[in-house]
């Protein structure tokens, strides 16, 4: 499996592991990120440290997920983005788009700030 999951009280953490190129590999990110999105979960994180490169339908799959989140109130934070990852992020202007941090624990720590 390219997509790891685990579950800190109401923020779920997807941790996909090596490269999305539109195969069956970012069929799964999808199916991953669409799956929580249909438990009603509003607090995903994608915990980018072990993704090693996505091309434009992974980043179309990420999309698709975060305006579903966003049109139901809820969001997609992103974090451990490597060099390559966060070049490819500014370049296409969604690290704009993306609330992103640099370590998990900040990204879980962003859910908490909102929360207050």
């Amino acid at each position: 499996m390219s997509v790891q999951r685990k579950q800190l009280l109401s923020i779920t953490v997807l941790t996909p592991k090596g490269r999305f190129y539109g195969d069956r590999e970012t069929d799964e990110l999808e199916k991953a990120v669409m799956d929580e999105a249909a438990t009603g979960n509003t607090k995903l994180v994608l915990n980018m440290t072990e993704c090693e490169a996505l091309n434009s339908v992974a980043i179309g799959a990420l999309m698709r997920g975060y305006a579903n989140y966003k049109g139901r109130g809820g969001e997609i934070k992103l974090c451990g983005l490597g060099k390559r990852l966060k070049d490819l992020f500014v370049m296409t202007k969604l690290i704009m788009i993306f609330d992103h941090s640099d370590t998990e624990e900040q990204a879980l720590a962003a859910f908490a700030e909102v929360e207050k």
